[in-house]
C-alpha cells in the first residue's frame, strides 16, 4: 500500500484516525470511544437531535466507509471503525425513545454517573460487541451489501438488536 493510499483523507477518517490501528480488536476501541461521544451527543442535542445527527452520520459513514474500501483495496477492513463508532448511538435511541427514565438519563446532566448510567453505557457496550461480533440475521447477511452499505448496516442492525433486548429487560424490569 502507498503512503498516499495510508493517509488519504477518507480512510483517516473510517479508522478514525489511530483507533482503527490500536492493537487488537480495533472495533472494540471504535466502540469504546464511541460511548463518551454518544453521551455528549445526548447531552448537547437530545433524543430528536440525537436521532437527526445519527441519520446524516450513518448516510455520511456509508459514503466513507465504501471510499476507504477502494483506498485501502479490500472489503470492510478491520481498521474501519467508523461503522462503529455512528452505531453506537443508535444503540441508546430505541431504548431512549420508549423509556422516559432513560430519555432523562442521556439528557440531564446530573444523572450521568449514576449508577443506573454507568450500568446502561456497560449494557450497550457488551451487547453491542456480542451482536457485532456474534452476527445473528440479519446482522449477518447485510455485510453482502454493496460499497459502505453493507460496512455500516451490519453494525446498524446489531445496534438494532441491542436495542431490543434493552427494551426487555426495562420491559421486564
Amino acid at each position: 500500500m502507498s503512503s498516499s493510499e495510508k493517509t488519504h483523507w477518507t480512510s483517516t477518517l473510517a479508522c478514525l484516525g489511530p483507533i482503527g490501528h490500536l492493537p487488537k480488536a480495533p472495533g472494540t476501541w471504535g466502540t469504546l470511544f464511541a460511548i463518551p461521544f454518544s453521551i455528549a451527543l445526548f447531552q448537547w442535542a437530545g433524543i430528536w437531535g440525537a436521532l437527526a445527527v445519527s441519520i446524516v452520520m450513518i448516510l455520511f459513514s456509508v459514503w466513507c466507509c465504501g471510499a476507504a474500501e477502494k483506498v485501502l483495496h479490500q472489503r470492510d477492513p478491520g481498521c474501519v471503525v467508523l461503522d462503529e463508532f455512528v452505531a453506537v448511538p443508535v444503540c441508546y435511541l430505541g431504548v431512549a425513545l420508549f423509556n422516559p427514565q432513560i430519555q432523562m438519563q442521556l439528557t440531564e446532566t446530573g444523572s450521568l454517573l449514576s449508577y443506573q448510567s454507568i450500568g446502561l453505557h456497560l449494557a450497550v457496550f457488551t451487547l453491542f460487541r456480542i451482536f457485532d461480533i456474534w452476527k445473528p440475521w440479519p446482522v449477518g447477511p447485510s455485510q453482502k451489501w454493496p460499497r459502505g452499505w453493507g460496512v455500516v448496516m451490519d453494525d446498524i442492525l446489531a445496534a438494532g438488536y441491542v436495542n431490543l433486548v434493552l427494551c426487555l429487560i426495562f420491559a421486564l424490569f
